[in-house]
C-alpha cells in the first residue's frame, strides 16, 4: 500500500511563492498613500492661468523687464540683503519684494520686503535663516508697472548674485 503523508498548506512551497509579494506590496502601497496625503506638491510661483485644457504661462512681466533692460545685483551679509537695481525705469519703486522660493515646498518660501535707501539701493533683512538652493524672484512691491527678475542662490551666500529677466 502506497501511503503519502499530507503536509499542511503552510509547509508547502507554492502558497508562499504566490502570497509573498503581497507581504511587501500592501505595506508599500499604504506608505505611498500616506506620503501622498501628508506631503504637498507645492505651489507654482509663476504667472500661470488655465485656458481650456492647457496651462498658459504669462510672460508679460518678464517681457517688460527685458524691454526696460532691468537687472539687479544682490549681496547678502549675514541676514542683511542689499540689492542694486539697474535699468531704464522712469521712477524707481519705493520698495521691492524678494522671494526665496524653495522649489518643492511652498511653506519653506521666505519673502523679504526691501526698502529704498537714499543712495538708491534696496535693503532688507531675512526673517529666518535659509539653507540650501533657492530660486529668487524680485518684483516691485506696489507699483503700476509689473516686472520681475529671476535668479538662483545656494544659501548661505555672501557672493553677489545677478538677477535677470527670464528668457523663454
Amino acid at each position: 500500500m502506497n501511503h503519502t503523508e499530507i503536509t499542511p498548506w503552510y509547509r508547502q512551497f507554492w502558497p508562499w511563492l504566490v502570497f509573498s509579494p503581497m507581504l511587501f506590496v500592501v505595506p508599500a502601497g499604504i506608505w505611498m498613500i500616506y506620503i501622498s496625503v501628508v506631503t504637498s506638491d507645492g505651489s507654482v510661483i509663476d504667472d500661470v492661468y488655465k485656458d481650456g485644457r492647457s496651462y498658459i504661462v504669462s510672460t508679460e512681466a518678464d517681457d517688460l523687464a527685458m524691454e526696460l533692460q532691468l537687472g539687479a545685483q544682490m549681496q547678502m551679509i549675514g541676514d542683511r540683503i542689499s540689492v542694486r537695481l539697474d535699468g531704464n525705469l522712469d521712477a524707481p519703486p519705493q520698495a521691492l519684494t524678494l522671494l526665496f522660493v524653495f522649489d518643492a515646498h511652498a511653506q519653506r518660501d521666505v519673502e523679504v520686503t526691501l526698502s529704498r535707501t537714499p543712495d538708491g539701493r534696496f535693503t532688507g533683512q531675512l526673517p529666518a535663516t535659509i539653507e540650501g538652493e533657492r530660486s529668487l524672484l524680485l518684483k516691485p512691491l506696489d507699483s503700476d508697472t509689473n516686472w520681475r527678475l529671476h535668479g538662483r542662490v545656494t544659501m548661505p551666500s555672501s557672493t553677489i548674485q545677478t538677477l535677470l529677466p527670464r528668457v523663454r
